[in-house]
């Protein structure tokens, strides 16, 4: 009976390993001969967040974005990355929505070049600003909106077409990012409206940012420093020479658990053009010199460990102006000082559900109280 067991033992082994080699040798072929298809290296992903805003009780809500992602990978050197959205649900002549394409570049690692750690990026990539620039899915953050400080002196979310290398320095947790690019294109001095999306851009004057980050002063601290130099925001050689330099340093602490703490300071400097005649907002409205800053405090604890489910609270207060240089005529500043706190409710570490209470108050102006709702998603 041993010896007939043993040999029926032997007997699946070798037929396990004659099918193993069978199947081997047609994933094989079908690598070489490409049948595989394309899809086996292509992965898609999104995120989505549906708002609820009441200001001073006006109501309204919206779908505010549908992204999805598309990336492929030719080799283990070169792969494509794609982001593709619409937003306020519909777009289309005379719609609120618009369809947009965030990014579409080709990434190119350098290990080819004996450059391990070094990777170029070619096309529509994001401006590397801040915090939430570059990571901006809703559960990445606290609060239904992207806080107001970065959305205005890093133009978020702002992306533009054109080379980006970064390089990662591991013994010492750096990593550096720099880039050329086409330009803020508003004459006028106005950051956020300046973002011309690509569609628009001439880049007869290209324009450059950076970032350094720094990972190795405590587990999971950021410390981050980020610069933008656009030569000539009129590239488009129909207005004024607007030149601005933009600096800015932030701290970025976000466990999962436990406390966590967020940080932020940016400038704008400008040269606006000398003369003063219609039209001229860099001088009249004080663009030339802007900035803004936040500090945010955050507590966050697990609910449900077999489902991943965790609620987090936070604190928010930030004050901006981007008409901060000297004004003239009627002009008046448009310092802002707001305060956020709120809930998250994580479902999962990747779908959340939001609420936060704001009060904003604008230099002149009395302060409006606002509560926000929203729900969001990464996959």
């Amino acid at each position: 009976m041993m010896k007939e067991l043993q040999a029926r033992i032997d007997a699946v082994e070798k037929q396990s390993d004659e099918t193993a080699e069978i199947a081997d040798a047609a994933v094989t072929a079908a690598e070489e001969g490409g049948t595989m298809g394309w899809y086996t290296n292509t992965s898609i992903g999104g995120y989505g967040e549906l708002h609820y805003e009441n200001n001073a009780g006006s109501g309204t809500i919206d779908f505010h974005r549908y992204v999805l992602f598309i990336n492929h990978e030719f080799n283990d050197i070169i792969s494509f990355n794609s982001e593709f959205e619409l937003e306020h649900s519909i777009a289309g002549e005379g719609k609120n929505g618009e369809v947009e394409l965030e990014q579409a570049y080709l990434e190119h690692n350098w290990k080819q070049f004996g450059l391990d750690n070094t990777s170029a990026k070619y096309g529509v990539f994001l401006i590397p600003c801040g915090i939430t620039n570059e990571i901006h899915e809703p559960n990445t953050f606290y609060g239904v909106e992207r806080n107001e400080v970065e959305k205005e002196i890093c133009a978020n979310t702002r992306w533009e077409g054109g080379v980006q290398f970064k390089h990662i320095i591991p013994d010492y947790d750096l990593t550096i990012i720099a880039g050329m690019h086409s330009s803020l294109t508003h004459n006028g001095g106005d950051i956020r409206s300046g973002r011309d999306k690509v569609s628009s851009a001439t880049m007869n004057v290209p324009a450059y940012s950076g970032a350094i980050r720094y990972s190795g002063a405590y587990p999971g601290l950021e410390l981050g420093y980020s610069w933008d130099y656009e030569p000539d925001m009129g590239a488009d050689q129909l207005g004024p020479e607007v030149m601005g330099i933009m600096h800015a340093v932030h701290a970025n602490y976000m466990p999962r658990l436990g406390y966590g703490a967020r940080a932020f300071y940016g400038v704008w400097d400008l040269d606006c053009p000398a003369y003063i005649g219609s039209g001229n907002t860099c001088i009249q409205k004080g663009f030339d010199k802007q900035f803004g800053y936040y500090f945010e405090g955050s507590y966050r604890w697990e609910l449900d460990a077999e489902y991943g489910q965790t609620i987090g609270m936070f604190l928010r207060a930030g004050n901006r102006d981007d008409n901060a240089g000297n004004k003239t005529g009627t002009n008046t500043s448009n310092k802002t000082t707001q305060t956020d706190w709120g809930i998250n409710y994580w479902l999962t570490d990747n779908a959340v559900l939001k609420a936060d209470w704001e009060r904003k108050k604008v230099y002149g102006s009395d302060a409006v109280m606002g509560f926000n709702l929203g729900m969001g998603y990464q996959f």
